[in-house]
């Protein structure tokens, strides 16, 4: 557990190199034809990684290396339109891990990278004067996010040890391409 934990810090640290450029990726969340792209590499991504041979180190065998990589990937992952589970779950099929645990580390990874964006918005949204009024409709949304991720973590591990990653592959350039034709259109 000691071990893992460490891992965990490691790879959460490439966050903060998108600190000093956070303003700038929080304006790519309106320019919808470069999401559309970005939904089709994530597609790219998973496709790529349902193909892979699947590794056989977990847990105890993780290396530094991997903890970084996969962290390097969660921080790229930032830009809207890339899955953060699914560029850091595919990194960790590409470094060699197995894909129970490359699923697992994701999830986990995930923990300390949402709590750290929702300070980062509530500061933001505290500096800029919220409504007391909205602060219900937030805590709403927040939990419904929790709910659907902890459901969405059921079927990616399931997907994920079966090999069938790659379906979600097929959604991603599904939405990619309807997103990048209606910015197009509007």
């Amino acid at each position: 557990a000691a071990r893992l934990f460490l891992m965990l810090i490691i790879g959460t640290l490439p966050l903060f190199l998108v600190l000093p450029i956070n303003d700038y990726v929080e304006r790519l969340y309106y320019q919808t034809f470069f999401i559309g792209a970005a939904f089709i590499l994530t597609g790219c991504l998973l496709f790529v990684a349902d193909k892979m041979q699947p590794g056989d180190r977990g847990e105890k065998s993780m290396r530094v290396r991997d903890a970084l990589v996969i962290g390097l990937c969660q921080a790229i992952a930032t830009i809207p339109g890339l899955s953060r589970s699914g560029t850091t779950i595919s990194a960790g099929i590409a470094t060699g891990l197995d894909r129970d645990f490359a699923v697992k580390y994701s999830f986990l990874l995930s923990l300390p990278a949402v709590l750290g964006a929702n300070v980062l918005g509530i500061a933001k949204a505290a500096k800029e004067g919220i409504e007391i009024s909205l602060i219900p409709v937030y805590l709403i949304g927040m939990a419904v996010a929790m709910i659907t991720g902890i459901f969405a973590i059921g079927l990616v591990k399931r997907l994920a040890s079966k090999g069938k990653f790659g379906y979600f592959a097929y959604y991603c350039w599904g939405a990619g391409i309807i997103t990048m034709i209606l910015s197009l259109i509007f």
